[in-house]
């Protein structure tokens, strides 16, 4: 496939874009005609970063609208080659949000899109959470942002109940900063952690790949590591090609502003959703991006390392 700009190689047929066009400020005209606008129907919102007016692209929040289930630990999610949570026996209940206010190509949980609506309510929840092989709570999705307020009632209330439950989160960061840093004070009182999906570096191939910009991502993770740096944690999905070293380093860089120290886990890609045509994360691209992010932060993780045999 070749580029409609350059002409060069373009090693996604879908993007149709080289890596060097996709970070220059053409990938913005591909973006709009990728990333469609739609949803339902809302006022204002200020959940998000969107901060959307007319229709909410998220679709309309709609509080509760998730699924949940117990998770065996030692668990699967991505921080548990560090989380003490790993090192229990018990289960985590995985909460899982219908919605999500970014727009990702590579979206490794798609499925979520086709679901309209499930409505649990917050006595289901801490129902779920009094058995006392439940160690810890883990929102993710989709994505928390647009049910952040349900979130965050149905995590104190689950504290005020049992104090040694860990609260976890797994978001893209681009939520509302307000909210985001009450979040992340309840996983520092209870001993759990922020996990920030940091998609790329370049502005412009953050919004190719998303839909959306990187500015409320990077100032709620520097805020969250003002006053609370022990929760914070970071993964990168390894797209083929487009996020490579140099946009690792970049990232890691960023990290290591806030803290040398924070964990940070870089994930072997998979075809999935819209970017079915790339292959798995080449076994070059892996190593130049493991030893980038080398160059910045102590603590540096492969995962899905599976995906290349090694396990």
């Amino acid at each position: 496939m070749e580029c409609i700009f350059c002409g060069k190689s373009a090693p996604s047929k879908f993007l149709q874009v080289c890596v060097e066009c996709a970070k220059s400020e053409r990938a913005f005209e591909v973006a709009e005609k990728l990333h469609p606008k739609k949803g339902s129907f809302v006022k204002t919102c200020k959940l998000c970063s969107n901060e959307c007016k007319g229709i909410a692209l998220c679709g309309k929040p709609i509080y509760g609208n998730l699924i949940y289930y117990e998770d065996p630990l030692p668990t699967n999610c991505c921080n548990s080659w560090f989380c003490k949570g790993s090192r229990m026996f018990g289960t985590n209940l995985a909460v899982f949000y219908y919605g999500c206010n970014f727009d990702c190509l590579f979206c490794q949980n798609w499925s979520h899109k086709k679901v309209n609506r499930n409505f649990v309510t917050l006595e289901e929840l801490l129902k779920a959470v009094e058995a006392e092989r439940v160690k810890c709570i883990c929102h993710f999705g989709g994505s928390p942002e647009p049910q952040l307020p349900f979130a965050l009632r149905f995590s104190r209330e689950a504290l005020k109940r049992r104090r040694d439950l860990m609260i976890c989160w797994e978001w893209n960061g681009a939520g509302n900063t307000s909210l985001a840093i009450k979040a992340a004070e309840l996983s520092s009182i209870s001993g759990g952690t922020v996990k920030f999906d940091l998609k790329a570096w370049s502005e412009p191939l953050h919004v190719l790949l998303t839909g959306r910009g990187s500015e409320r991502v990077r100032k709620n993770f520097e805020k969250i590591g003002e006053k609370f740096p022990e929760v914070l944690s970071a993964t990168t999905l390894l797209v083929p090609y487009y996020v490579d070293e140099k946009e690792v380093e970049g990232i890691a860089g960023f990290i290591a502003s806030v803290s040398e120290d924070i964990p940070y886990s870089l994930l072997v890609f998979h075809p999935d959703y819209l970017l079915r045509d790339l292959p798995i994360t080449p076994r070059d691209q892996v190593l130049k991006c493991y030893k980038a992010a080398k160059k910045w932060l102590r603590n540096v993780n492969l995962g899905n390392l599976h995906l290349l045999g090694f396990l």
